[in-house]
C-alpha cells in the first residue's frame, strides 16, 4: 500500500504500545504488572464528574467552539495567573485542545515549517520529534548528561543554535526523568531565547506534581519574551483526568488565533462535557487541596520505589523531584530494549526503554499506580536485577 511521504518516517508511540501490549497480555490471562502508562491511578475529582454529568444531562449537543468555551477560558486564564508569576493572562490568550498532543501540533505546523531548526534537550518525549518533523521541521537534540541531573546547559545551547535556530523545547518536571529546571535556570533560558529570537515551547504538563512545592518553577516564573513563548499545560496529570482529553496552549493572542484556525479544520473544539468538567476542577476552592492529595501519595509511593530499587546489582537511581516516574540508570548495558523486553517477558513487567526518549541504558517506571500493583511491580523487579 502506497502512503504519503508526509509519514513516511512516522512511527507509533512507543509508550502507548507498550502499554497496550501489557494490557492484551493481560487480557490473555497473563500477569502483567503494567508500570509503562503515563498516567496517574487516582480517581476524577468527584467536582469534575459532577459538572460532566450535569453537562450530558443537560441535553446540550452542539458543537463546542473551536478555541473551548468561554467557561473554560476563563478558568484555564485566571488558574495560570494565580498559580504562576504571570498575572496577565486573558481567555484570548487560551486555546483548548483535545489534550496537550493537539495543542503542540496545533504549535509545531503555526510556527516551524521546512528549513527551520528546533532545539530539543535529551531526555525528551517522543512526540516533540515527531511532531516536529511532521511539520517539516527539524529537531536538533541537545545532549545532556545524567550526572549533572540531565540539567540543560545555555552553553550548549549556543553552540548548537545556528542562523536556522527557531525554536526550543522544555520540559520540566521531565517525562521521562522528573527531573526540575530550578528557577535561576529557567530564567537563563529565558533570557538566552530572547536573545537569539527563539521561541520557548515550555510543556508543563507535571508542573504541580512537584514535591518540593506548591508547583515547580516555570516559564511564566521569570521574565521572558512575551511575543515568543507558549506554555503547555493539561487537566490529564495534576487533576488525573487523562481520558477526559483536555489540554491548552497559553500564549500571545495573533498565535492563539492561529492555532485555533488550524485546530478548526483538525478536530474543532474538545469534548464538551470534558470541557466543563476541566473548567469546575480548575475553578473549585477544593483545587489545590486536591492536587496537595495526589501529591502526597505520589511522593510515598516515589519514595517506597527508591527505597525498593537502591543498591540492586546493574541499577543506578536517584529520587525524582517531580512527575511520575523513576527513570533507573542501566549500569551494565545501554540496551535498554533488550533488557525491557526480558523484563516483560520473564517478570511480566512492563516498562518503558530509554532509546525514545534518546537515552539507550535507561528504564522509565511509572509509580502512580495502585499500591497494591505497585508492591507486586517492585517485587518482580528485584528478582529480575537480583
Amino acid at each position: 500500500m502506497r502512503f504519503s511521504k508526509n509519514i513516511a518516517s512516522l512511527v507509533p508511540s512507543a509508550t502507548l504500545a507498550i502499554s497496550a501490549r501489557a494490557k492484551k497480555m493481560r487480557a490473555a490471562g497473563e500477569s502483567v504488572v503494567n508500570l509503562s502508562a503515563g498516567e496517574p491511578s487516582f480517581p476524577t475529582p468527584d467536582v469534575a464528574i459532577q459538572a460532566g454529568l450535569e453537562y450530558v444531562r443537560s441535553g446540550k449537543a452542539g458543537y463546542p467552539p473551536t478555541p473551548g468555551t468561554p467557561g473554560l477560558r476563563n478558568a484555564v486564564a485566571s488558574y495560570v495567573n494565580q498559580t504562576t508569576a504571570h498575572d496577565r493572562v486573558a481567555p484570548a490568550n487560551v486555546l483548548i485542545s483535545a489534550g496537550v498532543k493537539q495543542a503542540l501540533f496545533n504549535a509545531c505546523f503555526c510556527l516551524f515549517e521546512s528549513g527551520d531548526e528546533v532545539l530539543v534537550p535529551v531526555p525528551y518525549w517522543p512526540t516533540y520529534l515527531a511532531t516536529l518533523e511532521l511539520a517539516g521541521a527539524t529537531p536538533v537534540v541537545v545532549p545532556t548528561r545524567w550526572e549533572e541531573g540531565f540539567r540543560l546547559d545555555v552553553a550548549t545551547l549556543d553552540r548548537l543554535r545556528t542562523p536556522a535556530t527557531r525554536g526550543l523545547f522544555l520540559n520540566s518536571p521531565s517525562n521521562p526523568s522528573g527531573d526540575v529546571y530550578d528557577r535561576d535556570l529557567m530564567a537563563e533560558i529565558a533570557d538566552w531565547a530572547r536573545a537569539n529570537d527563539v521561541w520557548i515551547l515550555s510543556d508543563e504538563i507535571y508542573r504541580r506534581l512537584y514535591y518540593e512545592g506548591e508547583s515547580a518553577p516555570s516559564i511564566y516564573d521569570v521574565p521572558h519574551a512575551d511575543g515568543r513563548v507558549l506554555h503547555l499545560d493539561g487537566i490529564s496529570k495534576a487533576f488525573s483526568m487523562p481520558g477526559w482529553r483536555i489540554g491548552y496552549a497559553v500564549g500571545p493572542e495573533e498565535v492563539i488565533q492561529k492555532m485555533s484556525a488550524l485546530q478548526s479544520q483538525t478536530t474543532s473544539g474538545a469534548a464538551g462535557p470534558s470541557q466543563d468538567a476541566a473548567a469546575a476542577i480548575l475553578s473549585s476552592p477544593l483545587r489545590d487541596d486536591i492536587v496537595k492529595d495526589f501529591r502526597d501519595i505520589l511522593r510515598r509511593r516515589r519514595d517506597t520505589a527508591v527505597d525498593a530499587l537502591s543498591g540492586l546489582p546493574g541499577l543506578e537511581l536517584r529520587a525524582p523531584a517531580g512527575a511520575i516516574y523513576l527513570y533507573v540508570r542501566l549500569t551494565e548495558t545501554s540496551d535498554s530494549m533488550n533488557v525491557a523486553e526480558r523484563l516483560l517477558v520473564q517478570e511480566g513487567v512492563a516498562t518503558i526503554p530509554g532509546e525514545p526518549f534518546g537515552t539507550p541504558g535507561f528504564l522509565r517506571l511509572n509509580y502512580s499506580v495502585s499500591d497494591e500493583e505497585l508492591a507486586e511491580g517492585l517485587s518482580r523487579i528485584r528478582t529480575f536485577f537480583s
